[in-house]
């Protein structure tokens, strides 16, 4: 019924990347497991350089309703990419070869620290061809992993009371002077639901030969564009907080305090955002912040690239279709071990 695909490697990259990994995937095979829910897990081990393969990390009990896969993409793939000894993964790819070899029917793209709601869980067994579905991310507080939980209840029951950031739909609009809606795409990457035939004719996300910034918002507006409807299901997608490599640390706290307050007033902190904005900016700028991705040298689609994409898509009523037939890197065949 449903695959969910995940990248990641054996770099410890992200900060305690190993650990957040585990506390996802278990605590989500437990829930799907408890509520009966068919899923097919995919994880792609792209780029690990070491002997010893994302495989050999996991101890996974005996199963009813969840099957593993892991895919694994050596080194020498990656290094044909030419910042490819600067940015260790090409998501995008590495994303569309999980994708691309998913069996079930529907498929979901998601990230490897985010951990399901059993609410959020039940609905993703009443999906239909057509849509495609997103969420509201809920940031939690890092320091679970100092909880040592091994029950999922437990671990859920800390999520639900120490969240703190609420990444709802802040683009409420029209992009930019056009008469199109704008699209839920505040961190879209952790969660894109939609049919494996939708993908297909998608043929899934860009493939660019750079850092995957703002490819997920691309894929959104190509989506809605081809004539999907944007769902948002309104059930909570976990998240386990860490540094950004996007925003500016001061900055990013400073907006936490204001779209915190969605929790208990919605849509009515909207007023609150350009004032929380220059708040954040000022502060920022006096600090002389820097975010990650101004410290490094390879290239990334800037705003005005991926707004201009989005731009010609709209203007066209028609999707850009970045990818030839052979999308996901379809003809090659690599390695694959299913617990």
């Amino acid at each position: 019924m449903l695959s969910i695909v995940v990248v990641s490697r054996n770099d410890n990259h992200g900060q305690n990347m190993l650990e957040r990994m585990k506390l996802s995937i278990y605590t989500n095979i437990e829930i799907f497991e408890e509520l009966g829910v068919d899923v097919e897990y995919i994880i792609v081990d792209y780029n690990t350089d070491k002997k010893e393969k994302l495989k050999d990390l996991f101890k996974f009990k005996n199963r009813k309703f969840v099957k593993i896969r892991f895919i694994e993409v050596p080194p020498s793939f990656h290094n044909q990419f030419k910042d490819s000894a600067k940015l260790p993964v090409n998501n995008m790819v590495a994303r569309n070869i999980g994708i691309k070899r998913a069996k079930e029917d529907f498929v979901l793209a998601t990230g490897i620290d985010v951990i399901f709601s059993k609410e959020l869980a039940k609905e993703m067994k009443n999906l239909k061809k057509g849509f495609i579905y997103r969420v509201n991310r809920y940031d939690v507080n890092r320091i679970i992993f100092e909880c040592k939980f091994k029950d999922s209840n437990k671990i859920l029951e800390f999520c639900e009371k120490n969240i703190i950031d609420v990444h709802f739909n802040t683009n409420k609009g029209k992009f930019l002077n056009t008469d199109f809606d704008t699209l839920h795409t505040n961190n879209c990457g952790d969660f894109q639901l939609l049919h494996k035939s939708h993908w297909e004719d998608l043929r899934g996300y860009p493939e660019l030969d750079l850092m995957g910034t703002h490819l997920d918002t691309i894929f959104e507006y190509m989506a809605v564009i081809r004539g999907l409807k944007e769902n948002i299901i309104e059930e909570k997608l976990f998240h386990i907080d860490h540094d950004s490599r996007w925003l500016k640390p001061i900055y990013t706290h400073i907006l936490r305090n204001w779209r915190i307050l969605f929790l208990k007033y919605g849509y009515e902190v909207m007023k609150f955002k350009a004032d929380y904005y220059n708040l954040a900016k000022n502060i920022s700028n006096y600090y002389n912040e820097k975010t990650f991705l101004e410290t490094i040298d390879y290239k990334i689609l800037s705003d005005k690239e991926y707004k201009s994409y989005i731009l010609e898509m709209v203007k066209s009523k028609k999707p850009i279709i970045f990818n030839n037939k052979n999308w996901g890197v379809g003809e090659v065949e690599f390695e694959e071990f299913e617990f």
